[in-house]
């Protein structure tokens, strides 16, 4: 596996106490979440954070989550039941969890070297982050972002080296793709950790890690990068023994 890239901040970057935190805007309203732009002003600087607010599962567009929950381990009894059921408890239960496992898998991955967001804290409905773009301007999507062939290249390696690290750590993205990794100073930055699963624990944690791998390839495909894809798995790691078993359907 490649040496991990150098961070994408500076040890110091976020403000220390004394500070204020001013809401500046919306930057970005998905499916499940909103995420929001925050200045911390500190007494000699400032630092820019995105804090992504889940919605509530009721209101949600993307509700089809069973795959991702699977297995978040073991739940007292009473949580377990009403999750099961939908009762208006178990669905608080889930909401909290849900944004729990994201929290949790964007500071896995930054010990990890993982070049993710830099994760600041916790929230009442989701969490702080740090901003990743330049003054206000939030960097694009690699979606939105042409990339000349020989860069392409070079990314699609890098990427590949990504997950590789985030297999390291036992962790599938789940829903990696050009529109969720960020394309800031010549870099991918991953982001959207919400369906990501445990590559130990969950039975279908293969079969999203081949999903990922295809999904992302497209794009440098579309850009000339000649991708083979059972030499890709090969690069991240991918083995039989590795996985506990596929259930999750093409």
């Amino acid at each position: 596996m490649p040496a991990p890239p150098r961070p994408l901040f500076a040890s110091d970057w976020l403000v220390g106490a004394p500070y204020d935190d001013i809401e500046i805007g919306v930057l970005k309203s998905g499916k499940e979440s909103q995420v929001h732009l925050l200045a911390r002003v500190g007494e000699a600087r400032t630092s820019l954070l995105a804090e992504k607010r889940f919605k509530p599962r009721e209101r949600r567009s993307f509700r089809d989550d069973w795959t991702y929950r699977a297995i978040w381990g073991e739940s007292p009894r009473r949580e377990s039941r009403a999750m099961r059921k939908g009762t208006r408890f178990g669905r608080r239960q889930i909401h909290a969890r849900w944004i729990a496992h994201e929290w949790d898998a964007l500071v896995r991955l930054h010990a990890a070297g993982v070049t993710v967001p830099p994760p600041v804290e916790r929230t009442g409905d989701g969490y702080r982050m740090a901003f990743i773009g330049d003054d206000a301007q939030a960097a694009p999507r690699l979606a939105d972002v042409r990339l000349d062939p020989a860069t392409a290249a070079r990314v699609w390696g890098e990427l590949l080296g990504e997950v590789a690290r985030m297999l390291e750590a036992d962790v599938v993205h789940g829903d990696l793709s050009a529109f969720n990794v960020l394309w800031w100073r010549e870099r991918a930055v991953l982001i959207d950790l919400s369906q990501s699963v445990d590559a130990v624990t969950h039975p279908a944690a293969r079969d999203l890690l081949v999903r990922d791998i295809e999904r992302a390839a497209a794009y440098f495909r579309r850009l000339g990068v000649a991708i083979d894809l059972p030499s890709s798995l090969a690069a991240v790691g991918d083995s039989p023994a590795r996985f506990a078993r596929q259930v999750l359907s093409s």
